[in-house]
């Protein structure tokens, strides 16, 4: 019931935002392009369950101190915590990392964008 009135809803809005603004376009072909990824990025993480990838997995996020730290390493790394957060969510959507193991990566992400500044100061 939900689904055949909430996909003419969203059809409806974006048509009407298309008659609009144009640069309406550009945003939803952008928010397109990035979703369309992240389903490629996730089919990419499933090849790897039952890999390497997953025992290294299991082994840096057993418990929520690990996953932490983790995060704040990769983020320090990388200069990048939304690549994290991004890379993180395509883990938990894979099955390659638990919710509890999720929710500490992103932590120490957000925790590990501050140091750089750290580091400066």
């Amino acid at each position: 019931m939900i689904k055949k009135i909430v996909l003419p809803t969203i059809l409806g809005i974006l048509a009407f935002g298309f008659w609009i603004s144009p640069n309406f376009k550009e945003i939803a072909a952008g928010v397109a392009i990035f979703l369309f990824g992240m389903l490629f990025l996730e089919d990419g993480f499933r090849a790897f369950t039952g890999g390497a990838l997953e025992k290294i997995l299991a082994k840096t996020t057993d418990s929520l101190w690990k996953s932490i730290s983790f995060g704040v390493i990769t983020t320090t790394i990388m200069q990048s915590s939304s690549l994290v957060s991004v890379i993180t969510i395509s883990f938990l959507s894979a099955g390659l990392v638990g919710l509890a193991a999720g929710i500490g990566i992103i932590f120490g992400a957000n925790l590990g964008t501050t140091t750089g500044a750290w580091l400066i100061a």
